[in-house]
């Protein structure tokens, strides 16, 4: 009896042992995230070990912005940010912030709904049905240089229209935007879903177009900070897991949308947004399979954020994106 309980206090032993030097084997690698869909295959990568898998412990900071993640990143309070792309975050840049755009995030795509700009009940009525109908009108946006307000003038110019053709009108939140129209307080606004399914169905607002289907669009990105740059192995490992969850991602949340894996994708991501898993099947966002960043958009948003005046100089994408790690991290893992 005495052996048993020896031999069984061994072995507890030596399995404790095993778990702290597996989990000390790890490099922490911080990275400031927003309870998203978007940032699913982060999400992802650590319920399925893909992190792990490379020697990396994903530790999350959670922000509720997007502009305190870039300048977190820039100061090394996180080694990766993963966020939006927006004027300012561009004009960090231009002021000498040291990130790097590294990967997607999150793409405005055709097929995927995801953002639309909706419409008053009663102006729908009245005959509002094409974005020309919107000359003289307001629209909501959440702030000046948003993303909202860089679909805002490409549709437009898309239609051969511009800003100062409609009224712009800062928010503040998705919530707010939502809240003006159904209340006819304004004409028209963005919405992203699940929120844009609700107003349908409680007939409370009419969609007028799908972004994605008129403007593909690099929304959302990784980027690292100088920190984790200089570390290039360790880079390199972070972008390897990143693949990998993303390819998982692309295949069984994005191609088949159906099955155990789809559902666990579904629940995933419910445990790190607390949002419903019906409301987010509403709202998956397009991914590349492999992570690969739609780099020749960013010139395009550069480029248009400057001749509108909210970009403080002209930049080249090239003096922020880096694509190196990602192209090493694929030659490794391979297609």
């Amino acid at each position: 009896m005495k052996r048993n309980i020896v031999l069984m206090g061994l072995i507890t032993f030596s399995f404790l042992i095993f778990s702290l030097t597996s989990s000390w084997g790890l490099t922490t690698v911080k990275v400031g995230v927003l309870r998203l869909s978007s940032t699913a295959p982060i999400f992802i990568g650590m319920d399925k070990g893909f992190f792990e898998a490379e020697g990396i412990k994903v530790d999350p900071v959670w922000f509720k912005a997007a502009q305190p993640i870039a300048v977190a990143t820039a100061s090394g309070d996180v080694e990766v940010g993963a966020t939006g792309l927006t004027a300012g975050l561009y004009n960090s840049i231009a002021q000498g912030m040291k990130i790097s755009i590294v990967a997607d995030k999150g793409r405005e795509w055709p097929g995927y709904k995801l953002t639309a700009i909706i419409v008053d009940t009663e102006q729908w009525k009245a005959g509002l049905r094409d974005l020309k109908d919107l000359k003289g009108k307001r629209v909501g946006i959440t702030q000046i240089g948003s993303t909202f307000h860089y679909i805002l003038g490409n549709l437009l110019e898309k239609r051969g229209m511009s800003l100062n053709d409609v009224k712009v009108v800062p928010l503040g939140s998705v919530a707010s935007m939502r809240d003006t129209v159904i209340t006819h307080q304004i004409e028209s606004a963005f919405l992203v879903q699940p929120f844009i399914t609700a107003v349908e169905l409680n007939q409370a607002a009419n969609v007028l177009l799908w972004v994605g289907d008129h403007l593909p669009y690099q929304i959302a990105a990784n980027f690292y900070g100088e920190k984790l740059m200089k570390n290039r192995p360790l880079a390199i490992s972070f972008m390897k897991g990143y693949i990998r969850s993303c390819r998982y991602y692309f295949d069984y949340a994005l191609t088949k949308r159906e099955g155990p894996q789809y559902l666990e994708i579904l629940n995933t991501i419910s445990k790190y947004t607390e949002e419903k898993t019906d409301a987010i099947a509403l709202a998956l966002p397009y991914m590349d399979r492999n992570g690969e960043l739609y780099s020749e958009d960013i010139q395009k948003q550069l480029d248009w954020y400057y001749r509108n005046g909210m970009v403080s100089k002209k930049m080249a994408s090239s003096e922020m994106v880096d694509l190196s790690f990602w192209k090493e991290a694929m030659g490794q893992l391979g297609k």
